[in-house]
């Protein structure tokens, strides 16, 4: 019986190369090869989105603090661009309005993803847009 039970042994380990495993083990990385890409792309677009938020914001201020001094929309208008051209974004110059009230504005940005910006059918995923409207900030005076 000895040799019986080591003479199926041998052919159970020769049988088993670890296929199955191999085969499990290969699908599951590249579920989560895809998956972590994915997120990727959408976390690099919404990140970006954030922070064109944010850098419009600034811009807005700039414009605003330059029309306040000056009175010159167009001088409000460079003041916002360079900061936002020096930040790496574009700032749409037919919908930039400026007034005492107000400035509003449109930005544009491509978002840093590893493969929709690269692909001519996908590149308008990553182009990410905002419309940017800023007031400025009234301090009010408090009586004692």
């Amino acid at each position: 019986m000895t040799t019986a039970m080591t003479t199926a042994w041998a052919r159970l380990r020769a049988d088993d190369r670890g296929s199955i495993v191999f085969g499990w083990l290969g699908r599951l990385t590249l579920i989560l090869t895809v998956v972590g890409l994915i997120c990727f792309e959408v976390l690099s677009i919404v990140v970006t989105r954030v922070g064109l938020e944010d850098m419009g914001q600034t811009a807005g201020d700039r414009a605003l603090t330059v029309y306040a001094e000056s009175g010159d929309a167009t001088l409000a208008y460079f003041a916002a661009d360079q900061y936002v051209s020096k930040e790496g974004a574009t700032l749409v110059k037919k919908s930039f309005t400026v007034s005492d009230e107000a400035v509003s504005f449109d930005l544009k940005n491509t978002a840093p993803t590893l493969v929709l910006f690269r692909l001519d059918a996908t590149a308008d995923l990553a182009e990410v847009h905002t419309t940017i409207y800023a007031e400025p900030f009234v301090q009010s005076s408090s009586s004692p």
